[in-house]
């Protein structure tokens, strides 16, 4: 009897317990979903070019990109760029290869949605002017050459632009377009895009475009400035300015030192730099310049300045100018600055500490190509005084 009772309790329990398992699998708030197998009605484009872009039209995508997953041949795409239920725009990974496509919703794959055609990537190696200024400057109407690969033969393909604005142009081979310089483009970036794909070349400078025009007419005119060769004064601190002309005067260190101009700080850079103190004597009419031949039109120089400190003393003297001429010659000393064939602007802040700030010329024009000379005339008699420029910029106004 004990056994049967003993018996009994063991069945009961172990009822018990089914029914519970039983209530938990029947609870309604648990439910498997089966998603519906996605279906796919078009894939454009059919061919391109890797990280370009594929649209993919049909129904049951669903609008969870991270369920998604599109192969080329075995590739997966990385990037799924868009994700709604009728429509997917995925990128094409540098991996693919020609082949069949394949789509994956969740655990719903669909093989074989399509055929795409992976085209070699077209590159832009070179692009050069034919103008007479230099191979990175195009007026209107220049034929400007752009070299690269896989560049194709269907010219209705393919279309150029500078800086965004469209230009004509002829494809003179897979390897070799030639573009006309549109009118009016502003300097910047030329573009070539072949079948959706867009690749970005050097930058070509409109000589006539209004704006910054320094990079056409001056050379190692900003930070970090470069130095003319690797001799160097005073623990590698001053150093001579590539490109730069200066004259005996400017050269103002103790014991004939031919190293000054440049100086370099950790704090500050490579700096144009005029001193007078710390081992740099006093010195009157100091003079450094570039030689430029403007275009016709009205400019006027802009320079940056910084971690200055000028003594207010009637025989210190900073100016940045614009003069007509080709020398040292043709920029006057300070006694005679108001006889000047151009334009200068004097530094007027003396005995401000650390100063920084901008130094504007009135505006220069000239009716004809004409060669100037840009730089500055200084004077330091009283110290201990320095003034350093950070930057020169030419406006065309």
């Amino acid at each position: 009897m004990k056994f049967l009772f003993k018996y009994t309790f063991h069945l009961a329990i172990l009822a018990c317990v089914s029914a519970l398992f039983s209530g938990c699998e029947q609870d309604p708030k648990y439910r498997v979903y089966d998603y519906p197998v996605p279906v796919v009605e078009s894939i454009y484009p059919t061919d391109g070019y890797v990280t370009t872009q594929v649209v993919i039209t049909g129904t049951n995508f669903g609008d969870r990109a991270e369920a998604v997953k599109v192969f080329f041949g075995e590739a997966q795409s990385n990037k799924v760029l868009d994700c709604k239920n009728n429509r997917l725009v995925v990128e094409v990974p540098e991996t693919a290869v020609t082949g069949n496509l394949s789509l994956q919703i969740y655990n719903k794959k669909v093989e074989n949605i399509g055929y795409y055609t992976v085209l070699p990537t077209p590159r832009v190696i070179t692009v050069t002017s034919d103008s007479e200024d230099g191979e990175g400057v195009a007026d209107t109407g220049d034929r400007v050459t752009i070299t690269g690969e896989n560049f194709g033969a269907d010219p209705s393909d393919i279309s150029v632009s500078f800086n965004g604005t469209p230009a004509e142009f002829e494809l003179v081979d897979e390897s070799t377009i030639v573009a006309t310089t549109p009118a009016d483009y502003k300097t910047g970036n030329v573009t070539v895009t072949i079948h959706g794909y867009t690749m970005t070349g050097s930058a070509m400078f409109n000589p006539n475009s209004k704006g910054d025009v320094t990079v056409l007419y001056l050379q190692n005119y900003k930070q970090p400035f470069a130095k003319a060769n690797d001799e160097n004064w005073k623990n590698g601190e001053w150093w001579t300015p590539a490109v730069w002309n200066q004259n005996k005067a400017s050269f103002n260190a103790k014991n004939n030192t031919t190293v000054t101009g440049m100086q370099y700080k950790a704090a500050e850079g490579f700096t144009l730099a005029f001193q007078n103190g710390w081992d740099k004597e006093a010195y009157a009419n100091g003079k450094m310049w570039q030689v430029a031949t403007l275009r016709p039109g009205k400019y006027r120089l802009e320079v940056t300045y910084a971690y200055s400190l000028v003594v207010n003393d009637a025989g210190n003297f900073i100016s940045a100018l614009i003069a007509k001429g080709n020398s040292e010659s043709d920029i006057p000393d300070v006694a005679d600055i108001e006889q000047l064939d151009g334009v200068c602007v004097v530094y007027d802040k003396a005995g401000t500490n650390d100063d920084s700030g901008t130094l504007v010329t009135p505006s220069f024009e000239v009716a004809e190509t004409t060669d100037v000379v840009i730089g500055f005339l200084t004077s330091l008699a009283k110290g201990n005084s320095y003034f350093k420029v950070t930057e020169l910029k030419l406006i065309l106004e």
